[in-house]
């Protein structure tokens, strides 16, 4: 009885969600699977990378949203603002050997032009999705990261900034 009523809720659950997942286009985490290493430039660019799509997202988030986005939004953009300078000072002080993205890549530029084009309850509903899925993948990569990183002043810093990228999937996913 129990293992029916399993089946039930999974199956139920998967209906259910099915429409949330039928309006994103599936989308790459940039974190080469766990058994593989993970360079201090991979960590770099990836981290950069969101920072950059997140306060991109954000200014349009402030525009665009509702009040409890525009609130997220704020935030994103001071707190990515930081890492993304955090990481610039530690590859200008040669603590790391890793060229900073200066550009999104096209993956990251298509969200962009896909959240340009929402407005309403369709730009809040994929903006939460987005910042939430965002911030699951960037808490999995600070802590892959600070666990088996290969360079010992970013592990540092993954490890500091763990928490506070925690909190801020805290707060994504109470957005939508």
């Amino acid at each position: 009885m129990k293992l029916t009523t399993l089946a039930a809720c999974v199956a139920a659950c998967a209906l259910l969600s099915a429409p949330a997942f039928a309006q994103s286009p599936p989308q790459t985490t940039g974190i080469p699977p766990a058994h593989e290493t993970l360079s201090a430039a991979d960590f770099v660019n990836n981290v950069v990378m969101r920072g950059m799509f997140d306060v991109q997202a954000a200014r349009l988030a402030e525009q665009k949203g509702d009040q409890s986005d525009k609130t997220f939004a704020q935030r994103e953009i001071s707190n990515d603002t930081k890492m993304t300078n955090d990481i610039k000072s530690m590859a200008s002080s040669e603590k790391i050997n890793a060229s900073i993205p200066t550009s999104l890549t096209s993956e990251y530029q298509q969200r962009i032009a896909r959240l340009q084009k929402l407005s309403g309850k369709q730009f809040d509903e994929v903006y939460a999705n987005d910042q939430l899925r965002d911030h699951e993948n960037l808490t999995a990569l600070l802590d892959r990261y600070a666990k088996n990183g290969d360079n010992t002043a970013l592990k540092q810093w993954a490890s500091k900034t763990l928490p506070e990228v925690k909190q801020q999937l805290s707060e994504a996913a109470k957005l939508g």
